[in-house]
C-alpha cells in the first residue's frame, strides 16, 4: 500500500509541473555592469562623491535591461523600440527585484565599480508588448514592397587644423604724368612716373576641415531594415542591385561614385543622381529610395554621466522610383544623440537610432 501511495504522490508531482510551465519562465535574471569616477575618496567601499553610489546603481541597472532586450527576438525588439520611452519610463513595473552582487571603490585609480542582478518580470513584459503591438501594428498600401537602401554613415577620420600663420600682403601703385604741347610745327611729349610698393605685415588665418571615412554599414543597412520591417516593407542594398544589374547588362558602376562623393562631400552630384534615375528604370527592381548620410561625431564627454556622448546629424531624401523617373517625396535633417562607455560603443547605438528613426518618418510623412 505504501508503494503505491509513492507512486500516486510522484506521478501528481510530475503533472503539477508539467501544468503549470508558464509560472518557471515569468522571471528572467541578467547582470549589468556600472562605472564611474569619483574625485572625495571612499567610504565603506563607496565613493564619498554626492549621489555617485545611486547614478553607477542607475547605470547597471540600465545595462542589465539593455542585455534583456538584446537577447530577445527582432521581432520583438521593433515593438520595444516604437515603445521604448513609455517602457523606460515605467521600468520599475517590469522589475521583480534587483540585488548588487559586488562593489569595488579603487582609490588609486578612483573609479568605482558595481555590478547588479536584475530579476525581470517576462510576463508583464510580453503582456505589454502584445498590447503594443495591436495599437502599433501599421500594414497598407506600403506592406510587400521594396525600398533601396543608399546610406552612408561617415565619421571623422582626420581633424586639419592650419597653424596661425602671420599675412604678408605687397601692394604696388603706379603715378604718372604726360604733359604734351603742340602747335602747328612741332609736337613736345614728357613723362614722369613712380612707382611705389608698400609690405603690410599683421594679422592671422586660421582654418580647420574634416576627413571622413565609411561609418559602420552593417548597423546602418541592419537598422534600416528593421525601421522598413514597421511597414511591412522590404529593404535591397547596392550590392543586391549590383549582382542583378550583372544578369541584366546593365551598368551599376556610378553607385561605387556615389559612395565616394558622400563620404568625401556628403552629398551627391547631379550627374550621379541622373545615372541613378535611369538605373531605377532599367532595373525597376524597387519601389523607393532611401538616399543619404549619416555623419558621427567625435566624442564628447556628457555632462551627466560622464561617458562617452555622439551626435549623428542625419541627411536623407526618400524617393519614389517610377518608370517615369525618380520624385522626392519626403526629406529628414535631423541629430540624434547617444551616450554609452566607449566612444565605438556610443557611435553605433547614435548611428543605429539615426538610420531607424529617420526612415521610419520618412515613411509616416508620406
Amino acid at each position: 500500500m505504501k508503494n503505491k501511495i509513492k507512486i500516486i504522490f510522484v506521478s501528481l508531482s510530475i503533472l503539477g509541473i508539467g501544468f503549470f510551465p508558464s509560472y518557471a519562465s515569468t522571471e528572467v535574471v541578467v547582470k549589468g555592469t556600472g562605472f564611474n569616477s569619483f574625485s572625495k575618496g571612499c567610504s565603506k567601499n563607496k565613493p564619498r562623491d554626492k549621489g555617485l553610489h545611486e547614478a553607477t546603481m542607475e547605470k547597471a541597472k540600465e545595462k542589465a535591461w539593455k542585455r534583456f532586450i538584446n537577447k530577445q527576438e527582432d521581432d520583438v525588439i521593433d515593438v520595444y523600440d516604437e515603445n521604448e520611452d513609455e517602457i523606460l519610463e515605467n521600468l520599475d513595473d517590469f522589475i521583480l527585484d534587483m540585488s548588487v552582487l559586488n562593489q569595488e571603490c579603487d582609490k588609486s585609480s578612483k573609479t568605482y565599480e558595481l555590478i547588479v542582478r536584475l530579476s525581470i518580470d517576462d510576463r508583464a513584459f510580453n503582456r505589454f508588448l502584445t498590447k503594443a503591438t495591436g495599437n502599433t501594428s501599421r500594414q497598407g498600401a506600403l506592406a510587400g514592397q521594396t525600398t533601396l537602401i543608399l546610406l552612408y554613415p561617415r565619421v571623422v577620420a582626420t581633424r586639419i587644423d592650419a597653424k596661425r600663420a602671420d599675412v604678408t600682403e605687397k601692394r604696388s601703385s603706379f603715378e604718372g604724368d604726360e604733359v604734351s604741347d603742340v602747335d602747328n610745327n612741332s609736337a613736345s611729349i614728357s613723362e614722369r612716373s613712380i612707382e611705389k610698393n608698400a609690405i603690410i605685415k599683421g594679422g592671422s588665418t586660421t582654418a580647420s576641415r574634416n576627413i571622413y571615412k565609411i561609418g559602420n554599414q552593417q548597423d546602418a543597412q541592419a537598422s534600416a531594415t528593421r525601421a522598413l520591417r514597421r511597414f511591412k516593407m522590404r529593404a535591397t542594398f547596392p550590392a543586391n542591385m549590383v549582382a542583378r544589374s550583372e544578369r541584366m547588362g546593365v551598368d551599376a558602376s556610378f553607385l561605387n561614385t556615389l559612395r565616394d562623393e558622400f563620404i568625401q562631400e556628403g552629398n551627391y552630384s547631379f550627374n550621379t543622381l541622373a545615372n541613378l534615375e535611369n538605373f531605377s528604370m532599367d532595373i525597376g527592381a524597387y519601389q523607393f529610395i532611401v538616399l543619404g548620410s549619416i555623419d558621427l561625431s567625435e566624442a564628447r564627454v556628457d555632462q551627466q554621466s560622464g561617458l562617452p556622448r555622439v551626435t549623428a546629424i542625419v541627411n536623407i531624401e526618400l524617393y519614389e522610383a517610377t518608370m517615369d523617373g525618380n520624385f522626392v517625396l519626403a526629406t529628414a535633417n535631423e541629430s540624434y544623440n547617444a551616450v554609452a562607455e566607449t566612444q565605438e560603443e556610443a557611435q553605433s547605438a547614435a548611428l543605429k537610432k539615426a538610420a531607424k528613426t529617420a526612415i521610419e518618418g520618412l515613411f509616416t510623412q508620406i
